[in-house]
């Protein structure tokens, strides 16, 4: 029998792999699949049905060719979502669960190659919550089901992402300790209270140590998402007035509502909505404005675009103000954020982030006090503003991090015992 397990930490902005063997009881470890993927795909124009681009190649590819063709990036995000049944790429129609069991397939390719198996087993990451709607968060996780099934999976089993990542601590520690995970990916902010002993690592039952877990939808794609609305959109025309028949009338926000997100950017490339920024560049205020918002949906250049807001926002988790400088010849951007500006325009995230998290504790009758230890994964959890506010209710002594994009995946093979106790006897 087949004694390898697969963790997959299929997540909104990185995913990885890593693999459990049950006959040695322990993670097996090699460069192959050491490390994240970026969860990208790309799909090259063509008349036909073609291989897509995958992992952080699929970006530099997409460059490349002038960014044309199908990009998709966190393509999690959208399982929730009933109203997003199919696309149609280079004349081929594909599924949500299609998308993600070609990334899934990619990441068991990675695991088959190590193992030198056909490995049908896996423990699939999902967070606390997909959606607050039960019937969509159902749906999403039948869907991820659905697409594993579709990559080669037969044995699929769900664990809850901060509840791995609370296992890949657990196998650091000496002593029993009551800790709260809380994960922060690229689309939720998820929380685990939960009581660790490295003295119970490997056992088949832990639902009794689990003592609350819970999340929301708010996390590192929607920081992006203030900072340019906050600092960039003035550059394509937010605040600018336009002449309507002698009065002066401010442009609509929902404009810019819609580029803060850029894979919505494309809806905006239509008629009626091209007609409209081709009036508004001769009757505004600001006419180099929207030039520069044209050539934004016209050239497909809003992933290029968010790639610096992001870069931007992490090197804020190490220096006061960052550079966002975008070369573009008809869209030139040179601007400067600080710190402190994005610790402001972010404020509200950071305080949705912090009061579910005041909410959850508060909802499962702990108190900062009746917790030990805080571990911080996720690449989100770096942000000054959100960390100063664990520090704040918890005391530094108490923080602990590390392993920011691979912790997950190593618990989600750690849980492996749970699901699979047949191999464990």
């Amino acid at each position: 029998m087949d004694t390898f397990i697969y963790g997959i930490d299929f997540g909104t902005s990185n995913s990885a792999v890593t693999i459990w063997n049950a006959a040695t009881r322990s993670l097996v470890r090699d460069p192959r699949i050491a490390g994240v993927d970026a969860t990208l795909m790309y799909f090259p124009q063509a008349a036909r049905r073609i291989a897509p681009v995958l992992g952080n190649a699929a970006k530099l590819r997409y460059v490349e060719d002038g960014m044309r063709g199908r990009f998709f990036q966190a393509v999690k995000t959208i399982l929730p979502y009933a109203t997003f049944t199919e696309t149609v790429i280079n004349n081929q129609t594909y599924s949500i669960e299609d998308l993600i069991a070609i990334f899934l397939q990619h990441l068991k390719a990675r695991g088959d190659a190590v193992t030198g198996r056909d490995v049908k087993r896996v423990v699939l990451g999902r967070p606390a919550v997909f959606s607050a709607d039960p019937a969509e968060d159902q749906l999403a996780e039948d869907r991820l089901r659905r697409a594993a099934q579709l990559a080669g999976f037969t044995d699929i089993h769900f664990q809850y992402e901060p509840i791995a990542a609370a296992f890949a601590y657990e196998a650091r520690i000496s002593r029993p300790e009551r800790v709260l995970v809380g994960d922060f990916g690229g689309g939720t902010s998820d929380f685990t209270v939960v009581q660790l002993d490295p003295g119970r690592q490997g056992l088949t039952d832990r639902m009794g140590d689990i003592l609350a877990t819970g999340g929301l939808p708010v996390a590192g794609n929607k920081y992006d998402a203030a900072t340019m609305w906050h600092k960039v959109t003035p550059v394509f025309g937010r605040g600018a007035t336009y002449d309507s028949w002698g009065k002066q009338i401010e442009v609509p926000d929902s404009l810019y509502r819609t580029i803060c997100q850029w894979d919505q950017i494309v809806f905006l490339r239509n008629a009626k909505k091209m007609d409209l920024l081709w009036r508004l560049t001769g009757l505004s205020n600001d006419p180099p404005a929207f030039e520069r918002f044209q050539a934004l949906i016209k050239e497909n250049q809003g992933f290029a675009l968010f790639q610096i807001l992001e870069a931007a926002k992490i090197t804020l988790t190490t220096q006061v103000t960052a550079p966002i400088k975008f070369d573009h010849p008809r869209i030139p951007i040179d601007l400067r954020l600080t710190r402190s500006e994005f610790n402001q325009h972010s404020a509200d995230l950071t305080a949705q982030i912090t009061g579910y998290l005041d909410a959850f504790l508060s909802g499962a009758r702990l108190a900062p006090a009746d917790v030990e230890t805080v571990f911080l994964t996720g690449g989100t959890s770096l942000i000054l503003s959100l960390r100063a506010e664990f520090v704040r209710r918890f005391g530094r002594d108490k923080i602990r991090d590390g392993g920011e994009f691979t912790s997950v995946a190593d618990g989600l093979a750690l849980s492996a015992p749970l699901f699979f106790p047949d191999l464990h006897r």
